[in-house]
């Protein structure tokens, strides 16, 4: 009986400790999200995709006299892309992607960092890099897309020939 209550006493004690380690890494990771500013990246994510958005009043070749009806769908498409894609609802997914990808150690080494000075750095100058180097991208595949088009016209008609025995 003894054992009985020992084994139980270890096994209630260390579930308290596998769930007090899961909050402090939790906690950990709210804190990082913090000092790494995600939720202003989110707004500065708001706002580009926000520009982006306006420019399809450009390439819809919207006219003075339909600006109020494209105003209208775009205050729309604002509003669904700030519900849906909300700091709140991100946060707990982000969370869960930084869980599952880095350890407690890992963490805590990132949060060092990002309190330092060329931490502090990174994060103020990191989206400004990645907006660049999305638009380079972009630029790149602009040259790749036909060329990839054509690459697969031919591969359908290949296909067809081969389905049909020819």
């Amino acid at each position: 009986m003894k054992i009985k209550a020992l084994f139980f006493s270890v096994l209630l004690a260390s579930s308290f400790s596998a769930y007090a380690d899961d909050g402090t890494k939790e906690a950990k990771l709210s804190e990082l999200l913090n000092v790494m500013g995600m939720d202003s990246m989110v707004e500065q994510m708001y706002s580009q995709m926000e520009v982006m958005m306006q420019n399809m009043s450009t390439q819809m070749g919207v006219q003075p006299s339909e600006q109020a009806i494209f105003d209208e769908y775009y205050n729309q498409m604002i509003l669904v892309m700030r519900e849906d894609m909300s700091w709140a609802k991100m946060e707990p997914l982000i969370v869960d992607i930084y869980d599952r990808n880095f350890t407690e150690k890992e963490i805590n080494d990132m949060l060092v960092f990002y309190k330092t000075e060329t931490g502090k750095s990174l994060l103020l100058k990191m989206p400004a890099v990645m907006q660049e180097s999305m638009q380079i991208s972009q630029t790149l595949m602009q040259t790749s897309i036909p060329k990839i088009q054509e690459i697969a016209k031919k591969l359908g008609k290949d296909l067809e020939k081969s389905r049909n025995g020819k």
